[in-house]
């Protein structure tokens, strides 16, 4: 168990610390980037991150299913690593090939090295994907935090440099024409650093793919990309195509203010490293539905004091992470967006029903009604309303999975949540979001007012939750 605790501590790290890192560039990229360039910015991440489902297809959670079947360890490192190998060399060639002809549709047709360069950076990342999960896999959670955490580092670094120190002019002569060039062409070099420190790793990887293997693998992953591509819908899609709807303007303030949002993101996505490992131990055991209920009621708690101080104190949020006044027009999707960050969490509790008795696709029919309605949304209503169409489909989306979850859930594996008292804590939390945001003007000392008597509200509604006879 203690083995257990300090390698998630250190693969939290890893997973978390590089997001914290590159965060924190945001600030300097709304600084010294204009919202018309923030906005392909923000459209060309998001386009890439669908790329990458593609280009992975599912096979790092296969990887972990068949390297676990005796003595097939080397056969499948080598196996799922030239597959993905080979799809993502083929998506590298006819990009390049075809570069000019695909910024052109994507409207990018006076920076067709930005289709290339995202290119590289999606077949790097798709290429040390295996390499990564064989590190997890050797539980050597150490190089594996080391990789990711340096990776960040070396990209922000650079990105430090080209803003700093380096002279503009110079910067320029190597096809860096506009400032957000500088936030591509860094990741694609920590891209490339990455790769290079998975060399012996790589040295490791034999020259063969075994068909038989390969043949049980790819079926096994296939669902796995397809799940995977519904959540990256109900991601990124809204920040994929705005730039075609709305102004770049626009575009740029929404993807700019949205990574505030982060913040809630990290929080989500720290428990999630933490907790997955522990329903599935709980899942044998005579009270494991109580378990999981108070877990349940935990997270959402906590979650929500994470949520309301974010939004009441975003008056002095938006001077540090916000500094280029001109993407403040977005401000008003802040609290939508940690509110839908936040039913996320509480649908990812709830998902625990369908993990623990296998009816895994479930999850997968939630997760394309989400993308379908996240599509729906946005296509139909975005040119008509602007980018708050944006953020009241994100909150829509988890919120109804969020309820569909939990009524499935009820009917197949009943587990003994407190909905009443949960929901009277989502409602007053909404309530006090409005006060404090809409009311109030974002005022910081009433703001923070509220978020007390909240706190002082969770105490009385949850009594003894401090309680360590309660936990």
């Amino acid at each position: 168990m203690k083995k257990l605790l300090s390698e998630t501590i250190i693969y939290g790290i890893g997973a978390i610390l590089p997001r914290i890192i590159l965060f924190v560039l945001n600030p300097l990229y709304i600084l010294f980037i204009p919202r018309e360039e923030f906005a392909q910015f923000t459209s060309l991440y998001a386009l890439v991150s669908f790329v990458n489902i593609v280009l992975t297809f599912g096979f790092e959670t296969a990887f972990f299913r068949f390297a676990s079947e005796k003595g097939s360890e080397k056969k499948v490192l080598s196996t799922a690593f030239w597959f993905t190998a080979l799809i993502s060399g083929v998506f590298l060639v006819l990009t390049i090939l075809f570069s000019t002809q695909i910024a052109s549709g994507l409207g990018y047709s006076s920076t067709p090295e930005y289709i290339r360069w995202f290119a590289m950076i999606a077949f790097f990342d798709a290429l040390t994907m295996i390499p990564l999960a064989y590190l997890r896999f050797k539980n050597r959670p150490v190089t594996y935090s080391a990789i990711r955490v340096g990776q960040s580092l070396i990209q922000t670094l650079l990105v430090l440099a080209l803003f700093f120190v380096i002279p503009r002019e110079l910067s320029k002569d190597f096809g860096l024409k506009q400032n957000v060039s500088i936030a591509f062409f860094s990741n694609l070099v920590g891209s490339i650093a990455s790769a290079l420190m998975l060399i012996p790793v790589f040295l490791r990887i034999r020259f063969s793919m075994d068909r038989a293997l390969l043949t049980r693998m790819v079926p096994y992953a296939f669902p796995v990309m397809v799940a995977g591509f519904a959540f990256m819908v109900n991601e990124n899609f809204d920040k994929a195509v705005q730039i075609y709807f709305i102004s770049k303007e626009q575009a740029g303030a929404y993807g700019g203010v949205y990574k505030l949002a982060v913040v809630m993101t990290l929080f989500v996505t720290a428990y999630r490293m933490g907790i997955e490992p522990y329903f599935f131990k709980q899942m044998h055991r005579a009270n494991a539905k109580n378990t999981y209920a108070k877990i349940t009621e935990y997270f959402t708690l906590f979650g929500s004091v994470a949520a309301l101080a974010i939004i009441t104190n975003i008056s002095w949020l938006k001077l540090l992470f916000i500094p280029n006044e001109s993407y403040w027009i977005a401000l008003d999707i802040i609290p939508f967006i940690v509110l839908a960050n936040l039913c996320f969490g509480i649908y990812y509790n709830l998902s625990t029903w369908y993990k623990v008795t296998d009816r895994t696709l479930v999850g997968t029919y939630l997760s394309w009604l989400g993308a379908a309605l996240t599509i729906a949304l946005n296509l139909l209503l975005l040119k008509r309303y602007g980018f708050m169409v944006s953020a009241y489909a994100t909150l829509l989306v988890y919120f109804v999975m969020m309820v569909l979850s939990y009524l499935l859930g009820q009917k197949y594996y009943p587990i003994p949540y407190r909905v009443g008292k949960i929901s009277l804590i989502l409602a007053l939390l909404v309530g006090a979001s409005f006060l404090s945001f809409e009311v109030f003007d974002q005022n910081l000392w009433i703001g923070n007012l509220i978020l007390l008597l909240f706190c002082g509200t969770i105490l009385l509604v949850f009594p003894g939750l401090f309680n360590r006879k309660s936990t």
